[in-house]
């Protein structure tokens, strides 16, 4: 058989047969079904709009200052760790000396010695005012040193503190104010056998007289405010009434002596008991010694 006229045949395409139908009911045979075709249609192009940008929203005044806030705060936590580091941190060696170094600044002179300086100047407050403000800066100064936070540093400043400021403070500024006054020279009183021969209105008008300067400097130590020279100032003042009287029994005791020939019947009367200033013995021994243990617990500690 030849293949060539085989294949011949086969591309024909087959035809479609028709079929002769009945008057009564035409009947067409049915073609086979062939698979829907569509017309593709042609994309119609889009005509696209250029890109914008969408416009910026504004931050709002609530965020901006939660971020301000919020950076603040940051800075906040950040200082307070550092100064925690630095101020939680116990005490070195070094510091210890520092302190150490500070507590002779805080020595006085002897009394005798300081008492000598006082009486070089004419203003005994100014000069006596600038030791107390020379002391109580050496003092600023140690408080500041990081050695103070030491417990039995602290402690052994305390006990020294106390003596300085109840102590030894309002006495130095009681000196002042009795030097300013001049009570020491203005309150001399005259001697028992000026007044031997006087009348009891005599001496008393005469005492006054003298005295007035005095009881002038006593009025204003007892308007001051410490407590030592207002307190003195009060007894020296009720010292000097009684001496006024202690002269007037005197001269009445020595005239009548002599009237009777020594057989007076008057009792010889007692000289009062000049006041001394009220303040405690010894301030500026245990003021010193206070001192010295702080000395010794900052250099102990120094040479651990």
């Amino acid at each position: 058989m030849d293949n060539s006229n085989n294949n011949k045949k086969q591309q024909i395409p087959p035809q479609p047969q028709l079929q002769q139908a009945t008057p009564q009911q035409p009947q067409f045979q049915q073609a086979p079904q062939q698979p829907p075709q569509f017309q593709q249609v042609p994309q119609q192009p889009v005509m696209e709009s250029p890109y914008q940008m969408p416009p910026k929203k504004k931050m709002s005044k609530g965020v901006l200052w939660g971020i301000i806030g919020g950076v603040i705060g940051l800075i906040i936590i950040i200082v307070g760790v550092v100064l925690a580091i630095i101020f939680l941190s116990g005490p070195s060696k070094s510091d210890y000396k520092d302190a150490a170094s500070l507590v002779p600044q805080m020595k006085l002179s002897e009394p005798k010695d300081l008492f000598k300086d006082v009486k070089k100047s004419d203003d005994y407050e100014e000069v006596i005012n600038k030791i107390i403000n020379s002391v109580d800066e050496a003092h600023a100064k140690f408080v500041a040193n990081k050695a103070f936070k030491d417990k039995d540093v602290k402690e052994a400043y305390d006990k020294y503190l106390n003596a300085w400021n109840d102590e030894m403070k309002p006495y130095l500024k009681y000196i002042a104010i009795f030097h300013k006054e001049k009570a020491y020279f203005n309150c001399r009183v005259p001697r028992a056998n000026k007044y031997f021969e006087k009348s009891k209105d005599e001496i008393e008008q005469d005492f006054d007289s003298v005295m007035k300067n005095c009881i002038n400097a006593l009025d204003n130590m007892i308007k001051s405010d410490n407590d030592i020279a207002k307190k003195y100032g009060e007894d020296l003042k009720k010292h000097y009434a009684e001496m006024k009287q202690y002269y007037v029994a005197a001269a009445a005791y020595r005239q009548d002596y002599v009237r009777t020939n020594g057989q007076t019947s008057l009792s010889s009367p007692e000289v009062p008991t000049t006041p001394r200033p009220n303040y405690k013995k010894d301030i500026a021994k245990r003021l010193k010694d206070n001192l010295d243990n702080l000395q010794k617990v900052l250099e102990d500690k120094a040479n651990k």
